[in-house]
């Protein structure tokens, strides 16, 4: 799960394992998000890429705000994502974004997702992963009806493409 939960914002959690982590050399660190409260651990972040390899991978399927809230409802919005990339690779961290999961008819439009591309290169993100949508069968029974009622001319699309999948 995402290590920057909002909780992280008091508890710190998070922030006192990679404190933890920055005592050792050699070590490869990953931290996958979608918060910009990333950049509060600046300085740690730079302790650990000094010492070992850290990459920190930036989750963002859209920069369309409205579709980013109907997707993502309480998640930061794309343009503080944007900011948070800027900011780690400012600092020389090795930043990424992930464009997971793609979501057919929803986020997979080529121009949409050539001008994320453009955007997070010009922010200073240095690779990018994409995958598209799986849904295992737990997944789908939650999924499918947030499709039919936020996207109700996929529902016909989604079931029978997710029909079978595991």
């Amino acid at each position: 799960t995402d290590p920057y939960q909002p909780a992280e914002r008091r508890f710190r959690v998070t922030r006192g394992v990679l404190e933890a982590l920055a005592e050792h050399e050699g070590l490869r660190v990953v931290i996958i998000t979608k918060s910009p409260l990333v950049v509060r651990d600046l300085d740690v972040l730079a302790r650990l890429h000094a010492r070992g390899r850290l990459s920190v991978h930036v989750s963002l399927i859209t920069l369309d705000r409205a579709l980013a809230r109907r997707i993502e409802p309480r998640a930061p919005t794309p343009e503080s994502r944007l900011k948070a990339i800027g900011r780690l690779a400012e600092a020389g961290i090795d930043v990424g974004v992930n464009i997971m999961p793609v979501l057919p008819g929803i986020t997979d439009d080529p121009d949409a997702i050539e001008t994320l591309l453009r955007q997070v290169a010009a922010a200073g993100a240095r690779h990018v992963a994409a995958g598209a949508l799986r849904l295992q069968p737990a997944a789908r029974d939650r999924y499918l009806p947030w499709v039919a009622a936020e996207f109700p001319e996929l529902e016909a699309r989604y079931r029978s493409t997710y029909a079978r999948s595991v």
